[in-house]
């Protein structure tokens, strides 16, 4: 048995298998709902998916050159490499006054004192100012704001919101 009848029957297999997880863990991650295993799945598995298909591409040069000779399958491939490579050579902007939309949102909250915050948790401020307390935030009173007891950062306002919503 050659060597390419072997990597034959894994190219394939580990292509699909790697894209499902990849293609399921990214869909719920745009859906915000993400685990550590998730993450590390979608991160590590999708850097399985590139050996894969770099493996199927080698074992189907020949077949995958024809490609480049359909024009709509030029655009997109092409298209696609044009979006990665955009993603990340594009500066991010920002909007007039400011960052771009949900950290915008979760920087505004994060302003509020928890006294004006304790009703969007069903709580008053002595029940959430307590809820921060018991959570590690020993500094947390009815006139602290979230950025007074987190900072600025976006991640660690999410920590403190979820917290406060427990």
């Amino acid at each position: 048995m050659s060597i390419n009848s072997t990597l034959r029957k894994f190219a394939t297999p580990l292509t699909v298998g790697t894209f499902l997880v990849t293609g399921v863990t990214g869909t719920l991650w745009y859906f915000h709902i993400v685990t550590d295993a998730g993450r590390w799945l979608h991160e590590i598995i999708g850097l399985v998916m590139m050996g894969a298909v770099a493996l199927h591409l080698i074992l189907n040069w020949r077949a995958f050159l024809t490609y480049f000779k359909r024009p709509i399958a030029l655009v997109l491939m092409i298209g696609f490499l044009a979006m990665t490579i955009g993603g990340y050579v594009i500066p991010e902007s920002e909007t007039e006054g400011g960052p771009r939309g949900g950290v915008a949102a979760i920087m505004m909250f994060g302003e509020k004192d928890l006294a004006t915050l304790a009703p969007v948790f069903g709580v008053d401020a002595d029940g959430l100012t307590s809820k921060m307390i018991a959570a590690g935030y020993e500094d947390a009173t009815a006139t602290s704001t979230v950025i007074d007891l987190v900072g600025a950062e976006p991640g660690k306002l999410l920590n403190a919101f979820a917290v406060m919503g427990e």
